[in-house]
């Protein structure tokens, strides 16, 4: 039986189609390196999150709020980097931070979430000039699934903070 069990096993692996293949001209992998060491050069600008004030004591929003506003800054293709080639700076203001939740299972365990944030998103240059503040008021639900609830309200702060990432990538790619 386990004879038969391999055999149907390797005659489903060798059947798959997969064959190694060999690279043609090494120079073009090599000139592509090039290329893409070259582009990773090209940013729009150089931005370090300043300061993050928050007046919740939430566990990690704060580290939450940082990771998604560092991806945005990211994909919204500029560099992220606190050091003498700065020159645009992020503050947050985060004014309310709000997650309760609304929804009950039978078992009377919270199962459905609203969080809510109001924050101002303060950008600067060297001179410490506000080139931009703008307001992010963003709202969402999150459906548990009968998790602990502090790991429910972990998971509904991070679908907050996914949004507040979307919200600031549009706003430094209209940014000049």
């Amino acid at each position: 039986m386990k004879r038969l069990v391999l055999l149907a096993v390797f005659l489903m692996l060798s059947s798959c189609g997969y064959v190694a293949q060999k690279a043609k001209d090494t120079n073009k992998i090599q000139k592509t390196s090039v290329e893409t060491s070259k582009k990773e050069k090209e940013y729009k600008h150089i931005y370090c999150i300043k300061d993050i004030k928050i007046n919740n004591p939430i566990e990690t929003a704060l580290d939450t709020i940082t990771h998604y506003t560092s991806r945005a800054i990211l994909t919204s293709g500029n560099k992220m980097e606190c050091s003498s080639e700065t020159d645009r700076y992020i503050s947050l203001d985060i004014k309310s931070l709000y997650v309760y939740s609304i929804g009950y299972s039978l078992s009377q365990r919270a199962s459905i979430y609203k969080v809510n944030i109001n924050m101002d998103l303060i950008v600067e240059n060297r001179r410490n000039e506000i080139i931009l503040k703008k307001n992010i008021h963003e709202t969402t639900q999150y459906v548990g699934s009968g998790l602990r609830a502090d790991i429910e309200r972990r998971y509904a702060l991070e679908e907050l903070a996914k949004l507040v990432e979307v919200r600031i990538y549009s706003i430094l790619t209209g940014l000049k």
